[in-house]
């Protein structure tokens, strides 16, 4: 039997707050974001048919097509209108939006370890968390408790909600019991975690996960990625059962980080320092870096992957010609069983398929247009700054490809 591929598709940060929430047919009681929505609806009609699809535009069909979908979750989702006081931007969406928006896209996993996770306080935060619960989307980076904030979700490959069948998976990402003892188990699991290294007064929000670059939480987080990174197939992920000898690891560990400054082409040493740090201590295999608000570049490392910025995905932000932050990706990486080996999956190649945020929706852009070529020589550009390099030829979709092994 063939070796099987499967594909994780990552994308940077969705904000489905201000105008877009306005724009949607639920949306939070905000009057000025109301009344600006409706200016911008009497300028631009077709905004009036704007629908729980729209954010998604033209990119439908490549998230549909993809093993599991990841993404960062850039607002709030709740009623509460306390918000964080003498914060600048706070950012919240009807809770309504979340299983209308990210169900149409099939998102499998969202990082709630960001800067506007409490926009709202703690309340907004856990009517957030709720939200996602009863929507059957894993998270990680925040929790009603310490243990949810900081271990990881696991997801499946095969992905039960594509094949329908396997175990089915919780809003945390453990297994359900019952539809284990029914069908078989999927061969591969994968842990997903989150973290935030800003803002900084939040650190002492005890169920926000948060990261600085110090030793300390260098150690904390080894501890954590090392310990909590073993799953046995018939216990449920985070049981007190896994510290058996018959855990094994999972197949994959993703590190979800929102991180560094917003408009900055490359990371700081420290963020760099890091990301080689979780793939060398804590096993890592795919770093997912987001929050600088436009495209930054790749680092191959060990044959694992870094993305350092994925960019902005939709969002409905002041555009700035220089950074082009209207422009992002869809980030797909393909892994592969590797034979003789059970259990284990080796990364093959990441593929971008860059993207345009237009009219607050996020369209595809063909590889003969100017701006999916300014993408790749920006990415190609900053990576290289690694030593990294994608293909000199584009895929048959138009996707930019570095080969990881």
């Amino acid at each position: 039997m063939s070796p099987r591929t499967f594909t994780l598709t990552f994308l940077g940060d969705i904000m489905l707050a201000r105008l877009i929430d306005q724009l949607l047919p639920n949306s939070t009681n905000t009057p000025t974001d109301a009344h600006n929505a409706e200016v911008l609806k009497s300028k631009n009609p077709s905004l009036a048919e704007y629908t729980p699809s729209s954010p998604w535009g033209t990119t439908l069909p490549l998230l549909h097509s993809t093993d599991l979908l990841t993404i960062n979750l850039e607002t709030s989702a709740t009623a509460t209108s306390q918000a964080w006081p003498d914060k600048k931007y706070n950012y919240r969406t009807h809770p309504a939006n979340i299983p209308d928006v990210l169900h149409l896209a099939r998102v499998d996993y969202a990082s709630l370890a960001n800067n506007h996770i409490l926009d709202f306080c703690e309340e907004g935060m856990i009517e957030t968390i709720w939200t996602l619960k009863q929507s059957k989307i894993s998270f990680a980076g925040a929790g009603e408790s310490i243990d949810e904030a900081f271990k990881p979700a696991t997801l499946w490959l095969p992905n039960p909600r594509r094949t329908h069948t396997g175990m089915q998976q919780n809003h945390t990402g453990h297994d359900d019991e019952h539809e284990r003892t029914s069908t078989p188990s999927p061969n591969y699991a994968v842990h997903v975690y989150s973290a935030s290294d800003h803002p900084a007064e939040w650190k002492n929000v005890p169920t926000f996960h948060f990261i600085d670059y110090s030793p300390a939480t260098r150690t904390r987080v080894k501890r954590l990625l090392t310990q909590s990174s073993t799953i046995r197939p018939d216990t449920p992920s985070g049981s007190s059962e896994n510290s058996s000898s018959e855990s094994r690891s999972p197949a994959l560990k993703i590190f979800s980080v929102h991180w560094g400054s917003n408009y900055k082409w490359t990371p700081s040493d420290e963020i760099q320092s890091f990301a080689h740090f979780l793939i060398d201590e804590c096993g890592v295999d795919i770093v997912h870096g987001h929050s600088s608000h436009h495209v930054q570049g790749v680092e191959i490392y060990k044959g694992k992957v870094i993305i350092y910025g994925c960019g902005d995905f939709v969002d409905d932000y002041v555009f700035r010609k220089e950074f082009r932050n209207d422009l992002g990706a869809a980030w797909r990486v393909i892994v592969s069983e590797v034979q003789g080996q059970n259990q284990s999956l080796k990364l093959d190649r990441l593929e971008i398929f860059p993207t345009r945020n237009k009219g607050f929706r996020a369209c595809m852009l063909d590889s003969k247009n100017r701006d999916h070529g300014w993408v790749r020589e920006k990415i190609r550009e900053l990576s290289l700054g690694f030593g990294s390099d994608c293909r000199d030829k584009l895929g048959v979709d138009g996707q930019i490809i570095f080969d990881i092994s």
